[in-house]
């Protein structure tokens, strides 16, 4: 069963990250890996430590809309610039059989921004009840959904801030 206070933990995170990829265009190129590399690490380690007892009802409302997904998608694409790669990802329910997603790193952004945003409002002012089903909710598409994307992006940040030969230092595009 989930603690509160587990909950309060990625709830601060989630925040935090959100934050950062709204406010994406006041960051340096380098300072915005580095930070989302360390709140997507917390973020993951977060998810995996809660589980999701509660069961999710028939609908959650919502707050993400497509303008907001693609807003952050530029933004994330305009700031990583040429070091926005396209990747393969293979999620969960595909591993057996092979098949893998084409996306950028933009995209996986936007894809878990949009969780992470829906997470965050639906847990204001919520009783006990509703934030153990958003958690369940959430907890949920990270395990089929925006996990394999945070470890993608991961990845690709891994090696693009410590290869001998990055482009991260120069200037943005």
């Amino acid at each position: 069963m989930n603690t509160k206070k587990s909950i309060v933990e990625l709830l601060t995170v989630v925040v935090e990250f959100c934050s950062t990829l709204e406010s994406v265009e006041s960051i340096n190129r380098k300072s915005f890996m580095e930070k989302t590399q360390k709140l997507l690490s917390l973020l993951y380690m977060k998810a995996s430590l809660l589980s999701s007892d509660s069961e999710i009802g028939d609908y959650f409302e919502h707050f993400v809309t497509e303008k907001d997904w693609e807003l952050i998608r530029q933004s994330v694409e305009s700031k990583l610039g040429s070091l926005d790669n396209r990747i393969r990802i293979t999620e969960p329910d595909n591993y057996t059989n092979g098949d893998s997603v084409e996306t950028y790193l933009s995209e996986c952004f936007a894809d878990i921004y949009q969780d992470a945003r829906n997470f965050a409002e639906q847990c204001k002012d919520a009783s006990d009840e509703v934030l153990e089903t958003a958690t369940a909710e959430f907890i949920l598409n990270f395990k089929l959904y925006w996990g394999t994307r945070a470890l993608a992006i991961l990845t690709e940040f891994h090696c693009m801030l410590y290869a001998s030969d990055t482009e991260i230092d120069k200037d943005e595009d």
